[in-house]
């Protein structure tokens, strides 16, 4: 009987590793999958990196007629230089499609990267969500932002939308839980004086050392980065960023 039951829990055990390892060659397969189809988008992408004494600036410029022939909600493109965050922006009818469709609407536990579907783009809030994934691809690099050297190498944001490249630094850093919606995913505020005080309740939960050091007016046009934290379902990573000034315009 003994020699039963312990053949029946090595069955058991060999079924469990089966199923594991099956479910790890899965998320594998996904990730190349997912990593291929963005390499693809950025054969749409053309870049200019120029350095002009201490100041250095991304330039790039994307084929968007031709991704809006892929797929009309591409609305551009986000970057943070030298991070694997270098992605086309999408915009559906709701926050739900795109966490399971890539840009080109293939399938995929990938996702894309999308902007909140109620956004406006420089709402004095733009929230973009994105996947933290185990090899680090979408927003799966943002938890390294808790790495102060990290966001002292990376300390920009570069987003694409029409014809405006905007260039955004990173000053604030959240853990938030959403089982009631946080104050971190408020759009449009309404006045220069509610978004003052939504920035500065903002900054004071911030885990990262104080960054902006300018007067807060309430007129600042903030990025808000939101990511998973695989710890907890309702737990996200916010990054937030502030606009500081115009790459190029058409």
């Amino acid at each position: 009987m003994r020699k039963k039951v312990l053949t029946v829990l090595e069955i058991f055990f060999i079924l469990v590793f089966i199923f594991s390892v099956a479910q790890i060659i899965r998320i594998v397969n996904n990730y190349k999958k997912g990593d291929a189809i963005y390499e693809t988008a950025k054969t749409y992408v053309e870049d200019t990196h120029e350095k002009d004494g201490d100041k250095e600036e991304y330039y790039f410029t994307i084929d968007l007629k031709s991704l809006k022939e892929i797929n009309p909600e591409v609305m551009g493109w986000i970057r943070i230089p030298d991070t694997p965050i270098d992605y086309p922006l999408l915009q559906g009818t709701d926050n739900k499609y795109y966490l399971k469709h890539t840009y080109d609407n293939q399938y995929s536990d990938f996702g894309s990267i999308f902007l909140d579907h109620r956004c406006v783009f420089l709402d004095s809030n733009t929230v973009i969500y994105g996947h933290n994934t185990r090899n680090g691809s979408m927003f799966g690099s943002l938890k390294e932002y808790r790495n102060s050297e990290y966001l002292e190498k990376h300390p920009y944001v570069y987003v694409l939308y029409g014809n405006v490249e905007r260039k955004y630094r990173i000053i604030a850093l959240l853990t938030v839980d959403t089982s009631n919606p946080d104050p971190a995913y408020a759009l449009n505020k309404g006045s220069d004086a509610n978004q003052k005080k939504w920035l500065e309740e903002q900054l004071a939960k911030s885990e990262i050392p104080q960054i902006k050091t300018d007067e807060i007016t309430g007129k600042e046009k903030i990025l808000t980065l939101s990511t998973c934290t695989s710890r907890i379902k309702t737990e996200r990573l916010v990054i937030m960023a502030e606009e500081v000034g115009i790459v190029w315009e058409k």
